[in-house]
């Protein structure tokens, strides 16, 4: 049997793990509904962005070196928060999406 187990974190936690800041690009769907999806993580201080899959290695090895992953297992999958809703003109970080989903299985 295989019990799959799910790792829910807010973005802080990730780019406190990571080091880095996520970065959000915005699609236009219509006239009235963006998209909001994460491009990539950034370092502070920098211009260098870091894949979202290297990241979310870095996250994975720091939650299996704390114990919160147990140690045999070895793949993982992960959802990185996106959202649809109505354009308005100035959006703020907390109109960002807010999770990011690992799960295992072992």
């Amino acid at each position: 049997m295989n019990v799959t187990t799910i790792i829910e974190l807010e973005n802080k936690e990730v780019e406190k793990m990571t080091g880095a800041k996520l970065v959000f690009t915005q699609e236009h769907i219509d006239e009235n509904i963006v998209e909001t999806c994460v491009e990539c993580l950034k370092f502070e201080g920098s211009n260098q962005c870091i894949d979202t899959d290297d990241a979310m290695q870095m996250v994975f090895d720091k939650l299996k070196l704390e114990g919160t992953i147990p140690e045999n297992v070895q793949e993982f999958s992960f959802q990185m928060p996106s959202c649809e809703r109505i354009k308005k003109d100035v959006y703020n970080e907390s109109d960002m999406p807010q999770k990011v989903i690992i799960t295992f299985m072992s």
